[in-house]
This record gives structure tokens, C-alpha cells and sequence, in this order.
């Protein structure tokens, strides 16, 4: 009777200690994703300054609307929206997605998705147009801007083509849809790395033989530009399809730490769209002018 009283107590002992440790454990994830959260809207408030103040310099300075920022105006409205919509609703789709019908998850999940895949597409477009700029100038020069307007046109419905197919799969083929997606985004960032790197080899070359057509000065700085652009979205969004790839293959299972490398590589790939907008507009030193004039007008209202 001894025994089984014993026994009894440390039944209860051994059920309080585990209903305590299960308490503890689900703080211990609790608090993470709240730091998360902070995280991502944090991150969402700063895509939406950057990209708003940039499209504000541009539209106050009609010399800065031309040909050749038409592509990268673009590609500040995508990572505008990106922080307005697509960073939005991920947090949503990550709590509520599974609550709403069929129709409404198709409809989110192709917005979540639109904006980041446009943002990638005129990545890839900016550097093609620099290549053909960089390779027939001459010809470049007379590209009317119908021409660019068409590429605008042709680049969101692309992203709008290919974020449907994201979504139909995330309904019916969750893992299809990672291994599209990785695929997407390898693939754009391989047009943009081997464009860059044909510019760079042009712009050597050409100063080498002291070609007499261009600025050697502005190609040196353009080369430069467009390094740091390719190396910026490859550390940004190749880690992201990297993990992606290897959590399917190896079938990792969740814990603390893949979750934490999953919120990792995904707040890594939105800052893609907060770094763009200062590596294009701000190395261009007609944005740096029309910056200081927008903030000086700025000061002297508030003064």
C-alpha cells in the first residue's frame, strides 16, 4: 500500500514536471515569434519609406523620368508593393490562410506572390536592357519608349502568370510549388549575373583598347553599380531557394532551428526590395541632386 502511494506521487510529480516543461516550451517558441513578427512589419515599414521616397524624387524632377530609369521606376513600384501587399500577407496567410475558401487562398496567396516575382523579373530586365545598352549603344539610343512601356507591361504579366501558378500549386502541390519557386528565382538571378558579367568584360575591354565612344568614367562607375546589384540580390534571395531546395530533399523536420533559418532567408529575401531602390537611385548623382533639393524643401517647409 506503501508502494502504490509512492508510486502515486511520483505519477503526479512526473506529470507537473512535464506539464511545466511543455509551458516552457511553448513560451520559449511563443517569444521567437513574436520577435519575428517585429521583425517582418519592421522590415515592411522601411520597404515602404525607401521605396516611397524614391518614387516621390522621381516623380518632383522630370529630368529623372527617361529611358533609361523608366525599368528601375518600375522596379521601385514592385518593391513598394512588396511591402504594402506581398510582406502583409505573408503574416496574415501564415495565420488565417487555411480558414478562408479556396477562391479567397487562390486570390491572396496570387498577390502575395505577384509583386516579389515582378520585383525579380525587372531585376533580369534592367540588366538586359544595360546589356544591350552596353553592347549596341547606337541602336540603344533610338529604343523609343513605347518600347519600354511594352517591356513594363510584358514584365507584369509574366509575374502575374507565374504567381498563379504559384498559387495553384500551394493549394493542390505544396512541395511543387517550392521547387518552382526556387527554380523562378536561380533562374532570374542567373540571367542578371551573366549579363553583369558580360557589361564587365565589355567595359574592360573597351577601356583597354580606349575605345572613343563613352564615358570610361561612367562605364567604370556603372560596372560597379551593377556588381553590387548582382551580388546584393544573389546574397539576399539565393539563400532562400538554397534552403528551400535542401528542407525538401532531406525532408527536415520542424524544429526551432529550421524555423529560425526559415524567418532567416525569408526576411533576407524581402530586403531585396529596401536595398535595390538605394543601390540604383542613389548611386545616380541626378537622384542625389533631386534628393538634397527634396529634403531642402522639406526643411525649409518645416522651418
Amino acid at each position: 500500500m506503501e508502494w502504490t502511494r509512492t508510486d502515486g506521487y511520483k505519477r503526479r510529480n512526473v506529470s507537473y514536471i512535464h506539464t511545466t516543461n511543455e509551458t516552457a516550451e511553448d513560451a520559449s517558441l511563443h517569444r521567437p515569434g513574436t520577435i519575428w513578427f517585429s521583425v517582418l512589419v519592421s522590415e515592411c515599414i522601411l520597404i515602404l519609406m525607401i521605396n516611397a521616397f524614391t518614387l516621390l524624387a522621381f516623380a518632383r524632377n522630370r529630368h529623372l523620368r527617361k529611358n533609361t530609369t523608366y525599368l528601375i521606376i518600375n522596379l521601385t513600384v514592385a518593391d513598394l508593393l512588396v511591402g504594402a501587399v506581398s510582406e502583409p500577407l505573408s503574416i496574415i496567410c501564415e495565420i488565417k490562410l487555411g480558414c478562408v475558401s479556396r477562391w479567397r487562398q487562390f486570390f491572396y496567396l496570387t498577390l502575395h506572390y505577384l509583386f516579389p516575382g515582378s520585383s525579380l523579373v525587372n531585376l533580369s530586365l534592367i540588366s538586359l536592357e544595360r546589356l544591350h545598352a552596353t553592347l549596341y549603344p547606337f541602336k540603344h539610343c533610338l529604343v523609343g519608349k513605347w518600347v519600354y512601356f511594352r517591356v513594363i507591361i510584358s514584365c507584369w504579366l509574366l509575374a502575374l502568370l507565374s504567381a498563379s501558378l504559384c498559387s495553384v500549386l500551394e493549394i493542390h502541390e505544396p512541395v511543387a510549388r517550392l521547387y518552382t519557386m526556387a527554380s523562378y528565382d536561380v533562374v532570374t538571378l542567373l540571367i542578371v549575373a551573366i549579363s553583369y558579367a558580360i557589361i564587365i568584360f565589355k567595359v574592360k575591354s573597351s577601356s583597354l583598347n580606349h575605345q572613343p565612344f563613352g564615358s570610361l568614367a561612367s562605364d567604370r562607375k556603372l560596372s560597379v553599380t551593377l556588381f553590387i546589384v548582382t551580388a546584393v540580390s544573389i546574397l539576399t534571395i539565393l539563400p532562400w531557394a538554397i534552403y528551400v531546395v535542401i528542407s525538401v530533399i532531406l525532408s527536415l523536420p520542424s524544429s526551432k532551428t529550421n524555423h529560425i533559418l526559415t524567418k532567416t532567408t525569408t526576411v533576407l529575401f524581402y530586403a531585396n526590395s529596401m536595398v535595390n531602390p538605394l543601390i540604383y537611385a542613389i548611386r545616380m548623382q541626378e537622384f542625389r541632386q533631386a534628393l538634397k533639393e527634396l529634403i531642402g524643401k522639406k526643411n525649409s517647409i518645416n522651418k
